[in-house]
């Protein structure tokens, strides 16, 4: 029951967010007092903004001299044009870790479990929207201090030693835990500057590699030999956009004490319901299991597993991947 209240607190602060940015940027029917948003929404919002348009919104975000800097380390992650799939994912994937805060600057940190990549930022806040003026990029392996075996993969990534839930919960939790030791909320200096070492091209290879991995893995979705996946996928996909807790029930086999996560799931607001996309496709001779996500909302991952044979309804889990519950969660994870 402790758990389940800390991920109703926890994600309800998210959805509240959410639903804001979406009031703000949708035509109002009447005339509306313009509410100001804090510094965290405004980086929220910029996240989801940048979502859909990386290089223009970095672009935006940046301080001239931080984007030059960008551009000479990371800018082959981006297209001449602004798009850039790498970053897409990242954004859309990013849960949002606030640091140390004053007037004058902040530290933040993007997270993508599913990527394993970090986005270390810190922001100038004396301007109307906190613009980036210093950041460190580097995979998650990294961050968190571990080291992988020669030829080892992360397990987020590619996962061959099971419990894939618990590597992204575990993962989530360490690099709060590592945030939160370096960039303690109060400190007397805000800076990543200790960071900076990893803003090297081998480390932007490093970042490319497990990005273009896990997009490597999605893709095989889109093959010929993956149209049966396809379908169970999009019929999948009909019924999360709904979200119907009966309609839900009746398709999905609901674990053991999972009926608050559909219920949860069942009341998040429309537009996040809408936008659950798939974000993670792995398959063997047991099972396919899909990962939907909603880039307004991707602390809530839903784990889709479908038995081979046909003859099992799809399972069903959420994984609430917020810092504060996988923090709760893995308390050991320092």
């Amino acid at each position: 029951m402790k758990t389940t209240k800390l991920l109703m607190s926890a994600l309800g602060a998210t959805v509240l967010s959410v639903c804001a940015f979406a009031e703000n940027n949708a035509a109002p029917k009447t005339p509306a007092v313009k509410t100001e948003m804090t510094k965290i929404e405004k980086i929220a919002a910029t996240r989801i903004i940048a979502a859909a348009t990386p290089g223009n919104a970095l672009k935006d975000w940046m301080t001239p001299g931080a984007l030059k800097k960008w551009n000479d380390v990371y800018g082959s992650l981006v297209q001449s044009d602004g798009a850039s799939a790498i970053m897409s994912d990242f954004f859309s994937g990013a849960l949002l870790l606030t640091g140390p805060q004053n007037d004058m600057t902040g530290v933040f940190a993007l997270f993508n479990p599913l990527q394993d990549t970090v986005l270390l930022i810190q922001t100038d806040n004396s301007e109307t929207l906190p613009r980036i003026e210093d950041f460190a990029f580097l995979t998650g392996t990294d961050f968190r201090g571990e080291t992988l075996k020669d030829k080892e993969y992360p397990q987020a990534i590619a996962p061959t030693k099971g419990n894939f839930d618990e590597v992204l919960l575990k993962n989530t939790a360490r690099v709060s835990s590592v945030f939160k030791r370096d960039f303690p909320s109060g400190a007397a200096e805000n800076s990543i500057r200790k960071y900076r070492r990893f803003n090297s091209s081998d480390n932007c290879q490093k970042v490319a590699f497990n990005a273009g991995m896990r997009l490597a893995m999605l893709k095989k979705f889109t093959l010929p030999e993956a149209n049966a996946d396809a379908l169970a996928a999009g019929e999948t996909a009909q019924v999360l956009w709904k979200g119907d807790m009966a309609k839900m029930k009746d398709f999905f086999t609901i674990p053991e004490q999972g009926d608050v996560f559909v219920k949860y799931y069942a009341s998040l607001p429309p537009q996040v319901k809408a936008s659950m996309m798939p974000a993670l496709y792995f398959k063997n001779r047991k099972a396919t299991l899909f990962g939907f996500s909603s880039r307004l909302l991707p602390e809530a991952l839903i784990l889709v597993r479908i038995p081979a044979g046909g003859k099992e309804k799809p399972l069903f889990s959420m994984l609430p991947l917020s810092a504060e519950f996988c923090s709760e969660l893995y308390p050991s994870a320092k």
